[in-house]
C-alpha cells in the first residue's frame, strides 16, 4: 500500500484500524477485523481478543447513545458503569425507584 497515495476514506479507515490495534496487547484471538476501502481494497486487518471486542462494542454503544440523545435534544447520558460496585449501585437505585412507584 505504500506504493500509492491513500484516499481520505482509506486514511480514516487506517486511523480506525490503529485504534483497534491499540486496544491491548492480549494475544488471545476471538476475531479478526478486516477493513476494506470504498473501492474494495484491503486497508488492513487486526486480530482482537474477547476483551478487545467487548471494550470496542461498549465504547461504540456509549457513542451511539450520546448521538441518539443529542439528536433528540436530551442531555448527555452518564457513562455506563464499568465495575461490579457501580453496577450494583445502579441496580439498587432502579429497585428503589420501582418500589417507590416510579417516583424520585
Amino acid at each position: 500500500m505504500a506504493d500509492r497515495a491513500f484516499s481520505n476514506d482509506e486514511l480514516r479507515l487506517y486511523e480506525l484500524l490503529q485504534q483497534f490495534l491499540a486496544l491491548s496487547d492480549d494475544t488471545e484471538v476471538a476475531g479478526t477485523l478486516i477493513l476494506i476501502g470504498p473501492k474494495g481494497s484491503i486497508v488492513g486487518d487486526c486480530v482482537l481478543s474477547a476483551a478487545d471486542i467487548e471494550a470496542a462494542a461498549d465504547a461504540l454503544l456509549q457513542l451511539n447513545i450520546r448521538r441518539a440523545d443529542a439528536a433528540e435534544g436530551l442531555a448527555p447520558a452518564e457513562p455506563l458503569p464499568d465495575d461490579e460496585t457501580q453496577i450494583a449501585a445502579v441496580g439498587d437505585e432502579a429497585e428503589a425507584f420501582l418500589k417507590n412507584g416510579g417516583l424520585l
